[in-house]
């Protein structure tokens, strides 16, 4: 019983059934993503994405706030060449795991940005700590700091 379900599982995330397509502001989240991953001096060759793992974005006043997480991979091309179409994964090239928070504007300019995509063998031996502290700041940017409830900060302020 359980053996055709696992085989129609594998089928279907092989076909790409169940896969959402990004949104419109999820896409241009990864493009900005990319842009800045490419700009960094450390990186020499281009990347191609090779998988998104989830995609979410959140309206708030100031704008929408885009997560995302998503697999790289080295191509044949250079960096300054990543936008081409011509760039073939290497079967042999490195992988990133990348995390990026974008916060856009509502006419879609970039309020804040953190890509973050370490070596795939780096990322278990790597704090998750640090990269959520900063998508935290990323989603709070241009937003009120008022409009956000801390436990307990109305029973310090009654006190003074």
């Amino acid at each position: 019983m359980w053996r055709p379900l696992l085989l129609l599982a594998l089928w279907l995330g092989t076909v790409g059934v169940g896969r959402a397509q990004l949104t419109a502001t999820q896409h241009q989240g990864l493009q900005v993503a990319l842009e800045e991953f490419h700009k960094h001096p450390r990186v020499q060759w281009a990347f191609q994405k090779t998988s998104m793992d989830s995609a979410t974005d959140t309206s708030f006043p100031a704008g929408t706030f885009v997560r995302l997480e998503f697999k790289l991979q080295q191509t044949n091309c250079g960096k300054k060449d990543w936008k081409k179409a011509e760039c073939k994964v290497k079967s042999n090239g490195r992988k990133r795991k990348c995390l990026a928070c974008i916060k856009l504007d509502s006419e879609s300019k970039v309020l804040g940005r953190m890509v973050h995509c370490p070596i795939e063998a780096q990322v278990q031996r790597e704090p998750k700590e640090p990269q959520e502290a900063q998508c935290s700041k990323i989603q709070r940017i241009g937003e009120d700091p008022q409009s956000y409830y801390f436990p307990g900060q109305f029973a310090f302020i009654k006190a003074l």
